[in-house]
């Protein structure tokens, strides 16, 4: 037995059998999830997704790790030293499908599969069957792995990883060998290679490999140096790309040292209430309910079902704390306020529900009412994604990129929002989240301008980036034909200018 106050992460469970209808609960929650995902690979939503999606395409061209979305004034456009694992896997789905909008984020709905797989997985081995049905329907209707598991970007790939890794620190707190640290380490590499906001979580499970050898009497580092090493080794072929590349070196400097440094630490902690206020789900049903925060009922539930860990099940509690604490602190340093990095906690949310039903299996009515609380959650994050769902059915990406190729001659150079890469992306195209409209006409040729989108026009009123972009376009208008328009329900009032120089 553990001591009250040490993380415990290798409690038995009740050791009964999985059922056949336990099967079909678990086919069920997978059931859900799909109904909540795959219709949505035909609608775009997120503006930035062709960061990764360019990249990939250029990966099957065999023109290397560059993003042919932006401008050749980035560096990104000759060399791209993001960690590679996400455009690898759009990759991939190119390869098999050709490219498009389903292929490039089929591996994110797989992805977010796993992770509720995940989930039932490891909260059966620690909290018998009631638990772990509680815990995969809680992420199975999750509104942020929803999604991110239908969209091109690292998010539920990384999250799979995370907890892929933390199956394998459960099975050494069972097993006690150490190849299943060294697995750990080498699983939470490969995260690494999707997106580095994994990195609170590889300190937590540092952290926890030191308590579970100290709780049994071992070498104080035996699992967690096995865990290092594997994580070390797992990293050794980034680390001989970007040695051995041409640009590797100074891309990764770019990527990770220049642009991480230019934001203070206080600013980037000012500016969470953004990531909060979406995590909360003020404006999430715009136009349905206003700015309430419908999302509200879940962080107060996963509260609750934490306050009954700390009453009944204390062991427990400390791991949510050691999981939970270093990843929320390394959000607030990430320069990117987006509130889809917030979709790596959400399984911890998902386990804490399964953790307190089992912590209150001697106390029935208290358990009663936490599965009853349990269900208004999964319907009240149901509700949302299918309203989203039916909301974004006048979302119709394909139609809209024919449009707009109709005014656009084969192989002239076009510049808008990232958004339209896809859509362009066998012309020559310039993104203006990175390029200006005055150098993308004087140095590098664009001559067809797509402006109107609902970025450029709705973004924030206050947002220098927005204003000094409009005013160029307007200077850019009174030079220039207007050559097509475009009325999109969801992109916005688009028109299409010709820049005649």
């Amino acid at each position: 037995m553990s001591r009250p106050n040490q993380p415990d992460l290798s409690t038995p469970p009740t050791g009964r059998p999985t059922s056949r209808r336990t099967h079909l609960w678990l086919l069920a929650a997978i059931a859900l999830f799909l109904l909540q995902t795959l219709p949505f690979l035909s609608y775009r939503w997120v503006t930035d997704e062709s960061w990764y999606a360019a990249p990939a395409y250029s990966l099957v061209h065999g023109d290397g790790m560059r993003d042919p979305a932006l401008g050749p004034n980035e560096l990104e456009n000759h060399f791209d030293a993001r960690p590679p694992g996400t455009a690898l896997v759009i990759a991939a789905g190119f390869k098999l499908f050709g490219t498009g909008q389903i292929a490039a984020r089929i591996g994110s709905v797989l992805a977010g599969l796993l992770v509720v797989v995940l989930v039932y997985r490891l909260s059966r081995e620690l909290f018998g069957v009631p638990g772990a049905l509680c815990a995969t329907f809680v992420i199975a209707t999750d509104n942020l792995l929803v999604l991110t598991s239908r969209t091109a970007r690292p998010e539920a790939l990384t999250t799979m990883c995370i907890f892929a890794g933390l199956l394998a620190l459960q099975k050494y707190a069972n097993l006690r060998k150490p190849a299943y640290a060294f697995a750990c380490g080498l699983v939470m590499a490969a995260g690494t290679m999707f997106h580095i906001t994994l990195l609170g979580y590889l300190i937590s499970f540092g952290l926890l490999f030191l308590f579970l050898d100290k709780k049994r009497g071992d070498f104080i580092l035996r699992g967690a140096l096995t865990y290092w090493i594997g994580f070390a080794i797992g990293l050794v072929p980034f680390a001989l790309w970007i040695f051995t590349a041409p640009r590797g070196l100074e891309g990764f400097h770019e990527e990770f040292l220049n642009r991480a440094i230019k934001v203070p630490l206080l600013e980037k902690f000012l500016h969470e209430g953004r990531r909060y206020s979406d995590v909360l789900g003020f404006h999430m049903l715009s136009g349905h309910l206003g700015s309430l925060p419908v999302r509200l009922p879940i962080p107060l539930f996963f509260l609750f079902a934490s306050y009954l860990l700390w009453r009944y099940k204390r062991s427990w509690f400390y791991v949510e704390l050691v999981l939970l604490v270093p990843s929320i602190l390394w959000l607030i340093y990430t320069v990117n306020k987006s509130s889809r990095y917030v979709a790596i906690v959400g399984p911890l949310f998902a386990l804490a529900v399964g953790a307190a039903i089992r912590a209150t299996e001697e106390r029935a009515n208290l358990r009663r009412w936490l599965t009853y609380g349990t269900l208004a959650v999964v319907v009240v994050q149901a509700s949302a994604n299918f309203l989203l769902l039916h909301n974004a059915r006048k979302a119709n990406y394909s139609e809209l990129g024919a449009k707009l190729r109709a005014f656009v001659p084969v192989n002239a150079t076009v510049f808008g929002t990232i958004t339209f890469w896809l859509a362009f992306h066998d012309h020559p195209f310039i993104s203006y989240e990175r390029t200006t409209p005055h150098m993308a006409a004087d140095l590098y040729g664009a001559r067809y301008f797509i402006v109107g989108d609902r970025m450029m026009t709705q973004g924030e009123p206050d947002d220098r980036f927005y204003l000094e972009l409009n005013q160029d376009l307007k200077d850019l208008e009174v030079q220039s034909k207007l050559v097509g328009e475009v009325v999109d329900p969801y992109y916005g009032d688009l028109k299409i200018y010709h820049l005649e120089k």
